[in-house]
């Protein structure tokens, strides 16, 4: 059931991203709908399922923009094992804690975005301008608004969190 959400989700997150494409080249700079979609899905804590959700949103992110190819694919998965990570040892849930895994997968994908390109190649590209308050500030809002319609039309927590054994 958790795999359909994802696949659903990520036709949305695509179909999103085609349509702002469409209609406002660069708004992606602005908006990261495959980030919102990796968050909920690693929030459940399972991570190799975050993981490898990171991977297939990132890589779908990826082949319908102009940048290295796997670009994305790092960064989300990146971001996904650190959510995942954390939501297996403190099992969070609702929509502050969705808020905050979500601020901080924006911060942390935009500063391995950040790190890649610098290192591999050896682009200069400005990341702490208005640029990263303003995406982080468009995504968690839309984040936070689609965390609560889905848990209007479930009916339920939305995310099904569970705690990994201690070792």
């Amino acid at each position: 059931m958790r795999a359909l959400r994802f696949a659903v989700g990520l036709l949305i997150a695509l179909t999103l991203h085609s349509l702002l494409d469409r209609f406002y080249p660069n708004a992606l700079a602005f908006f990261n709908p495959y980030i919102i979609l990796v968050t909920y899905y690693a929030m459940g804590g399972n991570i190799v399922g975050a993981i490898f959700a990171g991977i297939a949103a990132g890589f779908v992110q990826d082949a319908f923009s102009n940048v290295m190819f796997g670009l994305h694919a790092f960064s989300l998965t990146v971001c996904a094992y650190i959510v995942a990570y954390i939501n297996a040892r403190l099992v969070l849930r609702g929509t502050l804690a969705f808020g905050a895994c979500l601020g901080g997968a924006v911060i942390v994908n935009e500063l391995v975005i950040y790190l890649l390109v610098n290192i591999l190649v050896r682009q200069k590209i400005e990341m702490f301008e208005q640029g990263l308050l303003v995406k982080t500030i468009f995504t968690l809002l839309f984040g936070m608004l689609v965390y609560q319609l889905l848990t209007l039309f479930l009916r339920e927590e939305p995310i099904d969190a569970t705690r990994r054994a201690a070792w």
